[in-house]
């Protein structure tokens, strides 16, 4: 595995959010112990945007940093750790209660963040893809 590996399967894991998000979305609030309500619809949608705003970033960032990958690494440690942190707040303050779902995703999100942040401080040189191999 590589860097540019983990922000791959980052995209995919957050394409497939995204999508369960538009053909779901009174599942995925009724999971968080949320109401789906037509405010929350309208949030969702919104929120909908940002995220596949970020996807394509995420995607593209492999190809425009090339072997600078690295550099964006520890930004993604504290971005996989976003979600994390306001789960445990809006359980902490009794805004949510707690659920399968958040632990689910929290766990993801901290597996994401600990491989962003092991990939990221490797030498640059042990993280080749196979295209540099081959042609070496």
């Amino acid at each position: 595995m590589n860097l540019k590996l983990v922000f791959r399967i980052y995209f995919g894991i957050g394409a497939l959010m995204t999508v369960m998000m538009l053909v779901a979305p009174a599942a995925m609030s009724e999971s968080y112990g949320m109401t789906f309500t037509d405010e929350i619809k309208l949030f969702t949608q919104f929120m909908i945007v940002a995220y596949a705003s970020l996807l394509i970033v995420t995607w593209m960032l492999p190809t425009w940093l090339g072997d600078d990958l690295s550099k964006a690494g520890c930004a993604y440690v504290i971005i996989a750790l976003i979600p994390v942190t306001m789960n445990i707040y809006h359980v902490a303050t009794g805004a949510l209660p707690a659920s399968t779902a958040q632990l689910v995703e929290s766990g993801v999100w901290v597996v994401f963040a600990i491989l962003f942040y092991v990939y990221s401080k490797q030498d640059n040189s042990v993280i080749t893809s196979e295209e540099e191999t081959e042609t070496k």
